[in-house]
């Protein structure tokens, strides 16, 4: 069984914001929620801006499992944590227990009602956003399961994010693994969404994440 996740190179991406509209338009995520965000890191003594993908890190020991009293949240045996908005009740535990700020609970006025879209002769399982409810990234696992990357890492035009079975020795992202690093690898949580940076930003990159983790570009 494949451990799926993805490694993110901040040396190559450039804040372009494509893998945050490509989420956008694959998931049709509510208005002012964002699965997949660029965060930017100011850096003076470097002189430079360090643009941040931040989405899900699909945990090995997710606290936000423990956390839902509804049992909405499970993790599937590739790896992949899912919510399942019919069980979810919005009590929002899940957001408060997630180290990384990575779930959004949806608004509760419904923008999107229950008919057929223009553009679609019916919403797609995976773009049915219930209002009141918890959503974070799914790492595509609809596309996943149709032999495809997430669209977040086939979109980005600078390639700067790797995706596979990170226990896959013959793999790209597990021939990276000892390269990279986790964010906020104190909390125990093991995530499987890991990055690559070539100077010393592990704390301000975790500053980031704790002190302003659903801050959009």
């Amino acid at each position: 069984m494949p451990k799926y996740g993805i490694i993110v190179d901040l040396d190559r991406c450039s804040g372009c914001m494509t893998c945050v509209i490509a989420c956008k338009q694959e998931n049709l995520t509510r208005p002012g929620v964002w699965w997949n965000k660029i965060l930017e890191l100011e850096n003076e003594t470097l002189d430079r801006i360090t643009y941040l993908r931040h989405a899900c890190m699909h945990c090995e020991d997710p606290p936000c499992l423990a956390a839902c009293s509804r049992a909405a949240i499970y993790r599937r045996p590739d790896g992949i944590v899912l919510i399942d908005p019919e069980k979810c009740e919005g009590a929002a535990d899940c957001a408060g227990a997630c180290p990384y700020g990575a779930i959004d609970i949806n608004p509760a006025a419904n923008y999107f009602p229950d008919q057929k879209l223009p553009f679609e002769e019916e919403t797609a399982p995976h773009r049915r956003q219930p209002p009141g409810r918890a959503g974070t990234c799914t790492l595509c696992v609809h596309r996943i399961e149709a032999g495809q990357e997430p669209l977040c890492v086939e979109s980005c035009t600078a390639r700067a994010m790797i995706f596979g079975d990170l226990d896959d020795p013959n793999s790209l992202i597990h021939k990276k693994l000892g390269r990279s690093v986790q964010l906020l690898a104190a909390e125990g949580t093991h995530p499987k969404v890991r990055y690559i940076f070539s100077d010393n930003l592990l704390a301000e990159i975790e500053a980031r994440i704790r002190n302003n983790p659903k801050m959009a570009r």
